[in-house]
């Protein structure tokens, strides 16, 4: 187990392998934090569109839902080394792509839109190949370091990547913003490169044995802790729709003052990046399907309090509270679904499960918009924020299964050096 409530580091200790997915996935992390600063910059250079930029990123976006289910699909039929280098190849590729129509006299919008939506569906082939491939690396009681590890990579890679990726532009150009970023990809290429053979398990795998004939479908009907956590994990992502809201609370309490939206975009990030980093004592919870649910009504509760918040101070605790909340569901959530799927499944299963926060936070940004719509911003907060508690709290009643869910660490587990 972990010592104290700091972060469990086991697995980039232990596991060779996991060290350099880690690397790579976090170096991936900010190439795509990257892309998605200079697709847009680009874009709206070119045309002068909003649309046409909002229109972009809902084709990227459809395309990594797409490439998260296929991906899954692949990787629990193929070698998942293979998958991943194929998928990071020609992730960086269309890096390459967009870097020489870039430097172009006329840069060809069309083109950046084909190797955007390239990307989205190939570099998410990689995203559910990576995801089944790390439970098969370390045991089942890291499992909550690793979600912890992820969820930290991801925030910072959230916060930092969108700067780096402005910065090189503004310093330099658009064209160098990809090329770095195709850089980085070709970094990620030569770590994976040193991962051994991962095949997929067989019917011949030990406990895994009666899953190969099982769908996903059929899996999750019989699996309800993973059933559950998959429902809980549509709830969060309804209500993650908040951020939408910022910039209308922000002129109705502070003025419109572009540092308070500023400080209450990342408030939520420094929430989580807290919890992640004392994120020890998850890893000894005793029912963690219990832990998942409380924080899920809890943090839909404290974020109901933001609107009714006029002190900037006070809103800015609030929401880092509210981002401590999600990241314990988040780590909660991934170490359920890996600890109790079969290797036989966790391809399919993880990239339905990608594919759903993908699509849920799309979906939940919509529900807040249309909150907004009808009550103003702070009200909007409120009752928005309220309605989520109550369907988290109706669906923590109906989830019994998953509240007494629980983490048994593998007497057994595998591991590849």
């Amino acid at each position: 187990m972990s010592n104290g409530a700091l972060f469990d580091l086991r697995p980039l200790r232990e596991s060779a392998a996991f060290r350099r997915i880690f690397i790579a996935r976090t170096i991936s992390i900010f190439g795509i934090g990257m892309l998605m600063v200079g697709v847009p910059i680009q874009v709206y250079a070119l045309t002068g569109s909003s649309p046409m930029v909002g229109l972009v990123s809902a084709l990227e976006g459809g395309a990594a839902i797409g490439g998260m289910l296929l991906g899954g699909m692949l990787a629990d039929r193929y070698n998942r080394t293979f998958l991943i280098l194929f998928a990071r190849t020609v992730s960086g590729l269309t890096f390459v792509g967009l870097a020489v129509n870039a430097g172009l006299s006329s840069p060809s919008v069309p083109a950046i839109i084909a190797l955007t939506v390239v990307n989205g569906l190939i570099g998410s082939i990689s995203i559910a190949a990576l995801l089944a491939v790390v439970p098969t690396l370390v045991p089942k009681d890291q499992l909550v370091a690793v979600g912890a590890l992820n969820v930290l990579s991801a925030r910072a890679g959230a916060v930092l990547s969108p700067a780096l990726g402005g910065l090189v532009i503004a310093t330099f150009s658009v064209a160098w913003n990809y090329w770095v970023a195709a850089i980085g990809t070709a970094v990620t290429v030569t770590l994976l490169s040193g991962l051994p053979a991962l095949n997929p398990p067989t019917a011949d795998a030990g406990h895994d044995a009666d899953a190969p004939a099982e769908t996903v479908t059929g899996f999750l009907r019989r699996e309800r802790v993973v059933g559950g956590v998959m429902i809980a994990g549509v709830v969060a992502m309804l209500g993650g729709g908040v951020l939408v809201l910022v910039p209308a609370f922000a002129d109705a309490r502070f003025e419109g003052n572009a540092v308070a939206i500023g400080v209450m975009y990342a408030a939520i990030a420094l929430g989580a990046a807290a919890a992640t980093v004392t994120s020890g004592w998850l890893g000894r919870s005793v029912r963690p399907g219990r832990v998942l649910l409380t924080a899920l009504v809890l943090g839909f509760v404290v974020q109901a309090l933001v609107g009714f918040t006029s002190v900037l101070a006070l809103t800015v605790v609030l929401l880092v509270i509210v981002g401590v909340f999600g990241a314990v569901q988040e780590v909660l959530r991934y170490s359920l679904i890996q600890t109790h799927t079969p290797h036989t499944l966790l391809g399919r299963v993880n990239g339905l499960w990608s594919a759903q926060e993908v699509a849920g936070m799309s979906v939940g940004a919509l529900v807040a918009g249309l909150f907004g719509g009808i009550f103003d911003a702070p009200d909007a907060v409120v009752w928005y924020s309220a309605a989520m508690a109550v369907l988290a709290l109706l669906v923590t009643l109906v989830l019994r299964r998953l509240r007494g869910a629980t983490v048994e660490p593998s007497a057994h587990p595998v591991t590849v050096e």
